[in-house]
């Protein structure tokens, strides 16, 4: 989840004129079906398809608001940005590590397919 969270942060480090919103919610449901890879639980199409749902309305009211006020900031505003974005997705990394380990305690780690 860390590299997520540092990718996310390098994208969102960048100007663009739209909202990265979307686009970091797509590398946050990629990064749930990893971690459930990883659990040797992968979700299903329609498991995903709610994931990212959820990570739009969650994660995109706050990164909207903070990509709209960090432009107005030369210099720092990106790096604001991107700081914001990174802890979105470290948390909602730990979030969904916290539901796997709730849906198998105890369960040893196993290798993503790949």
């Amino acid at each position: 989840m860390h590299r997520y969270a540092v990718g996310g942060a390098v994208f969102a480090a960048i100007p663009l004129p739209i909202s990265v919103s979307p686009l970091l919610a797509a590398l946050e449901t990629h990064m749930f079906g990893v971690i459930g890879q990883v659990y040797g639980d992968v979700p299903g199409a329609p498991a995903t398809a709610a994931a990212g749902g959820t990570f739009i309305a969650v994660g995109g009211g706050l990164k909207a608001a903070a990509s709209q006020a960090t432009k107005l900031i030369p210099v720092v505003g990106p790096l604001i940005h991107a700081s914001i974005a990174a802890a979105t997705i470290e948390g909602m990394g730990h979030a969904i590590v916290a539901h796997f380990e709730r849906k198998f305690p105890g369960k040893n780690f196993t290798e993503p397919v790949k």
